[in-house]
């Protein structure tokens, strides 16, 4: 019994102890200090103890907002209990929007192209221990033992079947047209990953941003712009792209033509819709081609040399603002002159 309280009470409650034991008092003084020290001994056991369930229920205790319910893109309803601490991505857009908002520990599998800062914002977030894969494989994804897979749409169904069939949690997402769509599923990965606020503020930023773009073009002509890219195609409404020329202060001549989403386009509709500006996301040697092409120089943007490349086109995530500020600049440089 000594033991067991030295053990408890600690080497100096001992000491006090023994010297008692060999004091001048008689036999009961002795007897009676025991039993004080054994009460206030059991009352301090008591204290802790009742304590203790209090501890293990808060180490315990869900996240904030979990258990939650998140609905994919195609309807699915996913039970989460917590927030996943094992995240698989397999897509570009989700691997920039993901490491954008979250901890890097916790995401276990990205795709190549989150590794190449030629379509990577999230390079110096990548570790080590993610999984980087450059389409979606089953053996990889189980070897990282997610909580749950972020895959979209065009990824193998096959495997996709075979995962779902496997019990691993997929959410799937579909839109990557629009800009809105892009918010949308910052803010859904926010959602999935318990980084709502983050999540949030990154759109709010990126609503600001656009809203001191309005404001710095506000009354200003809005020049008539044509995305031309080097498959021959161009943009309308429905994509990403016209919007952003919209929210830049220009006008897609493309819409004004009835074209909807991608489409392909011959020279002679280039002569009849005659921009004033002309845009493309295929690089400054596609330009310099433009600017060669007897049909461009014969519009008034290749008159004027209003041919430009324009960054941050084609990533479909909240850094779309990147490419309506450059656009913006280039359509109205005297907006933003210093």
């Amino acid at each position: 019994m000594h033991g067991l309280l030295c053990g408890i009470v600690g080497a100096s409650g001992c000491g006090s102890a023994v010297r008692r034991t060999g004091s001048s008092r008689g036999p009961a003084a002795v007897v009676l200090a025991w039993r004080r020290g054994a009460f206030w001994l059991l009352v301090t056991l008591a204290l802790v103890l009742a304590a203790v369930p209090a501890a293990w229920a808060a180490a315990e205790s869900p996240a904030e907002g979990f258990p939650r319910i998140v609905v994919d893109e195609l309807g699915q309803r996913i039970v989460l209990e917590r927030p996943p601490q094992r995240i698989f991505s397999v897509g570009l857009a989700m691997d920039n929007i993901l490491l954008s908002i979250t901890d890097p520990a916790r995401v276990v599998g990205v795709t190549r192209f989150a590794t190449d800062p030629q379509s990577s914002y999230v390079v110096d977030r990548i570790q080590d221990h993610m999984v980087i894969v450059d389409q979606l494989n089953a053996e990889q994804v189980l070897a990282a033992h997610p909580d749950i897979v972020l895959v979209s749409e065009w990824n193998n169904p096959d495997v996709v079947r075979q995962l779902r069939d496997l019990g691993v949690t997929l959410y799937t997402f579909t839109g990557f047209d629009t800009v809105e769509d892009a918010l949308d599923m910052v803010l859904r990965i926010g959602e999935i990953t318990g980084d709502e606020e983050r999540a949030a503020a990154l759109v709010a930023e990126f609503r600001n941003r656009v809203a001191e773009v309005a404001r710095r073009i506000a009354g200003r002509e809005r020049p008539r712009v044509l995305l031309l890219d080097n498959w021959g195609g161009t943009i309308g409404p429905g994509l990403s792209a016209h919007d952003i020329i919209e929210l830049a202060g220009g006008v897609n001549v493309a819409a004004e033509y009835g074209i909807r989403g991608w489409q392909p386009i011959d020279r002679e509709a280039v002569l009849q819709m005659n921009p004033d500006v002309i845009i493309t996301y295929s690089g400054e040697a596609f330009v310099e081609e433009l600017r060669r092409d007897p049909v461009v120089q014969a519009v008034t943007a290749g008159r004027t040399g209003r041919i430009y490349h324009v960054d941050d086109l084609q990533i479909h995530t909240h850094h779309y603002i990147f490419a309506i500020e450059q656009l913006a600049r280039l359509l109205h440089p005297e907006a933003f002159a210093p």
